[in-house]
C-alpha cells in the first residue's frame, strides 16, 4: 500500500496524474518482466508520471505506459549500449550518462553514473534505496 506521506507527494504534482487505462501500464509492467505485487508496479497503475517536480534531483522520471513508453526505451538503452544487467530498469532519461535503476529482482533503487560503470558491475555500487516508495518519497520531497 503507498503510505499516505507519499499519496500527498504524488497528489501535489502539476498536470494530470491519475491513471485512467490500469490495462495499458500492467501491460508494460508485465513485458519489462515486473510483478504486479511490488510497489513500482503499485505505484504505476495508479498514477501516471507526465511531469513530476523535484526539489532533490534534477532527473526527469519517465513513465511506464501509454502515452509514453519512455522507461522501455531507456531500459532497452541500458541494456544494449550500457551493458547493465537485466534486471535494471532504467527510471529517468540518460541523456546525462546516469540514471536511476530500479531493480526488479530486489525492489532496490539505485543512482548510476556511466563513469563509475565498472565498479557498479563488479558490485561496488552503495545501495541509494531499499525501496521503491522510499526512493519516490525521497524524489519528491
Amino acid at each position: 500500500m503507498i503510505p499516505s506521506k507519499l499519496i500527498q507527494l504524488i497528489e501535489k504534482q502539476p498536470a494530470d496524474i491519475h491513471r485512467l487505462d490500469k490495462r495499458s501500464a500492467a501491460e508494460a509492467l508485465t513485458a519489462l518482466n515486473i510483478s504486479l505485487d511490488s510497489e513500482i508496479s503499485e505505484f504505476f497503475l495508479d498514477y501516471k508520471v507526465s511531469f513530476f517536480r523535484s526539489n532533490s534531483s534534477d532527473e526527469q522520471l519517465c513513465d511506464i505506459a501509454h502515452p509514453s513508453n519512455q522507461i522501455e526505451v531507456g531500459t532497452n538503452f541500458i541494456h544494449e549500449v550500457w551493458e547493465l544487467p537485466e534486471n535494471f530498469i532504467c527510471l529517468t532519461s540518460v541523456q546525462g550518462e546516469g540514471c536511476y535503476l530500479y531493480d526488479k529482482n530486489s525492489g532496490k533503487v539505485l543512482d548510476f553514473s556511466l563513469a563509475n560503470r565498472d565498479d557498479f558491475l563488479a558490485g561496488k555500487q552503495q545501495l541509494k534505496w531499499c525501496r521503491f516508495f522510499e526512493f519516490l518519497t525521497w524524489y519528491l520531497s
